[in-house]
């Protein structure tokens, strides 16, 4: 067996010798070569796929969260009471002077330091977990804060070694009872002193948050962008030598192109690319070591 396999090499050689000579990154052989050979080809599948990076998620602490909350419903009742005592004084002034300048005055200052005080609390939700949070009505952050002290939702810091904050979309956490989606809220405003970068805040609802707790930490994978067209090389189609990934392309019924694959992006099924190759187009998914066999020549095939 070893002697037919050498014997089968070097025929090779002798027939792929002249386009090679020539630089061409060819091999011919006839169809009877390629039935002895075993070569086996198959259509490239069209497929696409959104560009991702995977990281790490960690569950938040939502007690500074919900402390904020109520911070801001007392301030927005203080203010209510300010202004009205401010609008009912300076009435009373306006009016007979039943109330003096003076406590108008006061009253309206009172009005003004409660506004202030509330827009600063307002501000604190952006400076210290999102500006996507600090968009969110007071009513809607109240529910979210109900939400997760039910257990119906979570708030999760993602993170990745590269930095995560210009990427928008969704994310899927790995969990022990199975993968489950984040909606991606906005970048987060503290960064993380370790990879000294900033991260993604992200909300995941449903049955899955009560198992996020304070301090929970599961892998994570964020995905960005439009999906891309592509298709998906078979693993078995693939060959590697002199750091340079490559296949056979069959051009005809008798020509085989050996092709550079480019960088791409790791599937079940072998690489995602989305260049260099098209749908439909055969590579041979068996019998591509005697291809490269046979264009390396007999002293390397041997």
């Amino acid at each position: 067996m070893r002697a037919f396999v050498r014997a089968a090499v070097l025929c090779l050689a002798l027939l792929a010798g002249p386009a090679l000579g020539q630089g061409a990154a060819l091999v011919k052989l006839d169809a009877a070569t390629q039935a002895r050979l075993g070569i086996v080809t198959a259509p490239l599948p069209a497929a696409r796929r959104t560009a991702s990076v995977s990281g790490f998620a960690r569950a938040l602490d939502p007690v500074p969260l919900a402390q904020l909350d109520s911070d801001i419903a007392t301030a927005v009742a203080a203010l209510a009471a300010s202004q009205a005592e401010a609008n009912r004084t300076r009435a009373l002034n306006a009016a007979d002077q039943t109330v003096s300048r003076q406590a108008a005055e006061t009253a309206a200052a009172q009005a003004r330091g409660d506004a202030a005080k509330l827009q600063l609390l307002r501000r604190r939700v952006g400076l210290e977990w999102s500006p996507a949070l600090a968009r969110l009505s007071d009513a809607r952050r109240s529910r979210l804060v109900a939400d997760i002290a039910g257990g119906r939702a979570a708030l999760v810091r993602i993170d990745a070694a590269s930095g995560l904050t210009q990427f928008t979309g969704s994310a899927i956490i790995a969990l022990p009872s199975g993968a489950v989606h984040a909606a991606i809220l906005g970048p987060t405003r503290v960064g993380d002193p370790r990879l000294q970068a900033t991260g993604l805040l992200a909300l995941v609802t449903g049955p899955a948050a009560v198992q996020l707790g304070t301090g929970a930490v599961a892998s994570a994978t964020v995905s960005h962008g439009p999906d891309a067209p592509g298709v998906v090389i078979p693993r078995a189609a693939l060959l590697r030598t002199g750091g340079q990934t490559f296949v056979f392309v069959r051009r005809d019924a008798t020509n085989f192109e050996r092709r550079v694959v480019p960088p791409g992006a790791s599937d079940p099924d072998g690489l995602f690319v989305t260049s260099g190759f098209k749908a439909g187009e055969p590579v041979v998914t068996a019998g591509a070591s005697q291809l490269f066999a046979a264009q390396s020549g007999p002293a390397k095939g041997e």
